[in-house]
């Protein structure tokens, strides 16, 4: 376990999550190894079973300088109001927040490492977390920007998104190392 989760109770649980271990280990080992971002064509979807539901991938749109989404799994369109699959985040997102998601985004590119961010309800009675791990990875080649985002909830999201909007969210920017480590 990384330094920066050790005393992070929301931290150390996306970090040692099953569902998004894997992809999360598969992304630090190819960037420690190699020392770049991997890309698309060396992720294999399908050894990550357990991840599936909670993915979604976004693709960069220069001509419309915003991320189009291609894929994204089902627990993923149950936490939104709107199904995300061919939706830029400027239709998804209020205008301001998709300003900070794309900037965050492209900030997690320039500076090779995973977005981490972590959302704690607003729930008078229950701890209830929920993070959401952006990975960036290359279309083809060193070519092309695609984010893998893996969203996971401790909680039902449909159920508590419309309860309880409120949330305190934290986010982390991650090395190879932190996830390794």
């Amino acid at each position: 376990m990384s330094d920066i989760s050790k005393s992070n109770e929301a931290l150390s649980l996306a970090l040692n999550c099953p569902i998004s271990d894997g992809i999360l280990k598969w992304w630090a080992n190819y960037q420690s190894s190699k020392g770049t971002l991997p890309s698309m064509e060396e992720f294999e979807v399908f050894e990550f079973p357990k991840s599936l539901s909670h993915l979604a991938v976004f693709a960069y749109d220069e001509r419309r300088n915003d991320y189009l989404c291609r894929l994204a799994g089902e627990m993923v369109n149950a936490s939104h109001l709107t199904t995300l699959k061919n939706s830029l985040l400027s239709e998804v997102y209020e205008p301001e927040l998709a300003i900070k998601i794309r900037t965050d985004w492209n900030r997690a590119f320039d500076t090779k490492k995973v977005l981490c961010v972590t959302a704690k309800l607003d729930h008078p009675s229950e701890t209830l977390y929920s993070w959401r791990h952006i990975l960036p990875v290359h279309l083809e080649g060193r070519a092309g920007k695609v984010i893998l985002s893996l969203s996971v909830y401790n909680y039902d999201s449909a159920y508590y998104h419309d309860k309880y909007p409120k949330k305190a969210y934290q986010d982390y920017q991650l090395s190879a190392d932190d996830i390794l480590y």
